[in-house]
């Protein structure tokens, strides 16, 4: 893993101040000043380092060259140990100020972008427009939860009795529609020139504290627990399809010309929803395992702007298609990731609930993710640069589902299949 401070030096100001606009609580007092102390300090540790470095091998060759003096050959010896104990010291202190300092790092949020809207939490988002009629209906739309158990199209008790809360079993027709969601968004976005990837559905704990926001995200993750392979390190399951894809870059040099790389992953995706307590308890709008499709970008820094509208309009083309209401919004800079500087959500229009409610995320995380898992590009003359990397949802499948549900409810609980999904499914109507 990499870690920049020079960059924090560079930055103090724009950092200082982006953690006051996201409302985040320090991991310590002063962190941005004192990542800047640390590395002074670990400078003058090494070059302390060095230079005794350099007296003990000074001294070594005078002794080896000292043939017959035993009294200053003793001298000598005595002088090696000492420095030899003075570098053992310093050494541990210079591990303590690079743990330290690695950590502090880690922690640090990306820059927020001016355009992105100030505030707390997702009551200050912004909308910025939508799409669709919201119909007036002669009927009360019943939840997906209710209809779902009435039609025999969801198990909930028998996925509790099996894994605990937050577990669905899917059945009949209901698996098909997912699975022509699946076939869909993938179809539309490699249409695009999105490289369609099926990724490892685990990630190990030194690339996770790259990609991720661990002081704030480890809660979320379902660890492997057991016994691991000789040599290996700890894992974790996947939080978002997003993850595995931007990492398998780690460490690695692209070339300008193959740039921007375009991909559309599917996964399932494993997230405790640690904080969630209370929210969307029962059926499938917040589980603790589900199935995604995401975007993803990497890019020059000059590009990522245009391809983060691209993104949402890409994902907007779907819901259109699908002829499901949704609004498309700026999140708030205490609403949006720690690691983006700008951030859209779309919502979709929920009849049963009577609002919109987010079914995708889209994130523009410049250069915080590549500084960290050291992803860089290199120019026809050479010089190189980190890339920006974009994520964004393709379709959230259980969301979907929920939408449409809900959008395609009939009157006699009959669920109309979107026109566009029908050459998948083979069926009109569950």
């Amino acid at each position: 893993m990499n870690y920049d401070l020079n960059y924090v030096k560079e930055n103090r100001d724009a950092l200082i101040l982006s953690i006051k606009k996201r409302f985040l609580k320090p991991i310590s007092e002063n962190p941005v000043d004192r990542l800047i102390e640390l590395n002074d300090l670990i400078k003058k540790e090494r070059n302390k380092i060095d230079e005794l470095r350099h007296e003990r091998n000074v001294i070594s060759k005078e002794f080896s060259e000292n043939k017959e003096n035993v009294s200053s050959k003793d001298n000598q010896r005595k002088k090696v140990r000492e420095i030899m104990d003075q570098i053992k010291t310093m050494e541990d202190e210079l591990e303590k100020y690079e743990e330290e300092s690695r950590n502090l790092f880690l922690w640090l949020p990306n820059v927020v972008s001016d355009e992105a809207p100030e505030g707390r939490d997702d009551n200050d988002n912004v909308e910025i427009r939508k799409y669709g009629n919201i119909e007036k209906r002669s009927f009360e739309t019943k939840n997906h939860i209710d209809l779902g158990v009435e039609r025999k199209l969801l198990d909930i008790e028998s996925a509790a009795k099996v894994a605990g809360s937050r577990f669905v079993y899917l059945k009949g027709k209901l698996v098909q529609l997912e699975l022509a969601l699946e076939l869909y968004s993938i179809e539309k976005m490699a249409s695009k020139g999105y490289l369609p990837i099926l990724p490892p559905f685990m990630i190990k704990r030194e690339i996770y504290g790259g990609i991720a926001h661990m002081a704030t995200f480890e809660d979320a993750l379902y660890k492997v627990t057991g016994v691991e392979e000789e040599g290996e390190e700890e894992r974790f399951l996947i939080s978002t399809t997003e993850h595995p894809m931007i990492a398998q870059y780690t460490n690695s040099v692209i070339n300008e010309e193959e740039l921007p790389i375009k991909m559309i992953g599917f996964s399932p995706a494993f997230r405790k929803e640690a904080g969630a307590h209370g929210r969307d308890t029962k059926g499938l709008f917040r589980l603790h395992q589900f199935d995604q499709t995401e975007q993803i970008v990497l890019c020059r820094p000059e590009d990522s702007k245009k391809f983060h509208e691209e993104m949402v309009n890409n994902i907007e083309e779907i819901w259109q298609e699908l002829k499901i209401p949704y609004r498309v919004v700026s999140c708030s800079t205490g609403d949006m990731g720690v690691r983006d500087i700008k951030q859209y959500d779309i919502e979709a229009y929920l009849y049963s609930q009577g609002k919109y409610r987010e079914v995708g995320s889209f994130d523009n995380t410049t250069d915080w993710i590549s500084r960290r898992l050291n992803i860089k590009y290199a120019d026809k003359q050479g010089n190189k640069d980190y890339v920006y990397t974009l994520d964004g949802t393709g379709l959230p499948m259980q969301r979907t589902l929920i939408a449409i549900m809900d959008a395609y409810q009939q009157a006699d609980r009959i669920i109309k299949i979107p026109d566009v999904l029908r050459r998948y499914t083979g069926f009109s109507e569950i």
